[in-house]
């Protein structure tokens, strides 16, 4: 236990007997044991107040997600910034890190810096910010990715795996410039199969963005097939606006801010989100650990279907793949050309009948799949090659010309295919046209 741990752990025992003493014994987790695969993400609202006059609370939030690390199955914790009131004040700073300890000490986390985070508002400049939260206390974490500026920690992305899923979390600096907008485009354009989550300070006011969200949403969230989640605070309001992106994917867009200079309570509420895969759902709640209770009315507490992008997944079948190539004696073998993928590949001519070559695939799970072929080209091979894609509404037929783009992929196109170890893409010898029907290798590749 790292020194930073026990200085939260010994700041939140008060809170924890407290809250014992008031609502009863505490507990670990509201729900039933979770499934397996289930795993929880916890939101920390603007923490300014308790760094300023209440750090016992904030210390118990941080104490629960260790505490609670394996029961809920927590895996980030995201903190949409205004850490502290007055960035010129080190006792917020030191306030903030004693209860947030390291990164590296259990469950991760990352912050989005909010305005009072900044030197300024109008520079944007997070020189302390970084004093206190440096880079370099980031990149021990297996999740980090890299941060914006290079060596500074504005801006930063982490990537994790939960849920049989893929993740990539981009958190943004206060009022993101168009640079800072264009690095994080290229950041989530580099991880097409992660669930994109964005954390940043300011992006709407319950269910209404603001200028900032606007801009991030045109010029961001939207853009990206793969966004599933905003998260942000700011404003004392809790609200959700799910949309559809430009390429057609649903965006849950979450606010939640409690902060309160005047009563302690209120700034000690966090959001604890368990994604289920099984039923691609996830489940919001706002809790208390210094009160150990639930906000319960509809803004706080409620369930988002999500449908999440699932795992990069890609095989290759060679016509030397043992188990997974048939073909009849017809068809011969031959090492000629350079561009062969593998060995050597397999020959026939075309006949008025299928006699196909299979090739079986293991398919993980139903989906839509890209489907590409390697081939030796050459002006003696066919000219009409016919591929056969299996298909759960039916074969499809694919036509390809051998003559040309040979000793590379080539793409027949995408299709839905089912789960199960079966042939899946076969080569026909029934064609007019004319010269050798080529069979070589195959890949597959899951598109969603």
């Amino acid at each position: 236990m790292r020194i930073t741990k026990v200085t939260r752990a010994l700041g939140a025992t008060f809170a924890i007997m407290l809250a014992t003493a008031l609502y009863g014994q505490a507990a670990p987790v509201q729900a039933e044991a979770l499934a397996a695969e289930s795993f929880s993400i916890v939101m920390l609202p603007d923490t300014q107040y308790a760094s300023e006059y209440w750090p016992e609370v904030y210390r118990a939030q941080m104490q629960w997600v260790d505490d609670n690390q394996v029961a809920a199955n927590i895996k980030y914790v995201l903190h949409v910034g205004d850490v502290v009131d007055n960035h010129d004040q080190p006792f917020q700073w030191t306030n903030s890190k004693s209860a947030m300890g390291l990164p590296t000490d259990d469950v991760p986390y990352i912050i989005g810096p909010g305005n009072h985070d900044l030197d300024s508002t109008s520079t944007r400049a997070a020189t302390i910010y970084n004093s206190h939260y440096p880079r370099s206390t980031f990149t021990g974490l297996p999740s980090f990715g890299g941060t914006y500026p290079a060596t500074q920690n504005d801006n930063a992305y982490h990537t994790f795996s939960a849920g049989g899923v893929d993740w990539l979390v981009v958190a943004m600096k206060y009022a993101p410039s168009d640079a800072e907008i264009a690095w994080a485009n290229s950041v989530v354009s580099a991880y097409p199969n992660h669930n994109a989550i964005l954390v940043t300070h300011a992006y709407q006011n319950g269910t209404t963005k603001d200028s900032n969200g606007t801009k991030l949403w045109t010029n961001l969230v939207s853009k990206h097939a793969n966004f599933r989640f905003t998260f942000a605070g700011h404003y004392v309001n809790a609200g959700v606006i799910t949309e559809k992106g430009v390429n057609g994917n649903t965006v849950h867009q979450i606010q939640a801010d409690y902060q309160d200079p005047s009563n302690r309570d209120p700034n000690s509420f966090m959001r604890v989100m368990t994604f289920n895969p099984s039923t691609n759902t996830l489940d919001v709640k706002t809790y208390s650990p210094y009160l150990n209770t639930y906000k319960t009315d509809a803004k706080n507490q409620f369930v988002l279907n999500v449908t999440p992008v699932p795992q990069a997944w890609s095989t290759i079948v060679d016509n030397t793949t043992a188990g997974r190539f048939t073909a009849s004696a017809s068809w011969g073998t031959s090492t000629y050309s350079a561009q062969r993928y593998g060995a050597d590949y397999r020959f026939a001519d075309p006949v008025s009948a299928s006699d196909p070559a299979w090739y079986k695939v293991n398919i993980p799970a139903t989906g839509t799949y890209q489907v590409a072929v390697w081939y030796s080209a050459n002006a003696g091979y066919n000219n009409d090659t016919p591929y056969i894609v299996v298909t759960p509404s039916g074969n499809q037929v694919v036509h390809v010309n051998q003559q040309a783009n040979g000793g590379k992929w080539v793409s027949l196109g995408t299709f839905t295919l089912a789960a199960g170890d079966d042939n899946k893409v076969g080569v026909s010898r029934w064609t007019a046209g004319t010269g050798y029907i080529i069979a070589d290798a195959v890949k597959v590749t899951r598109i969603s």
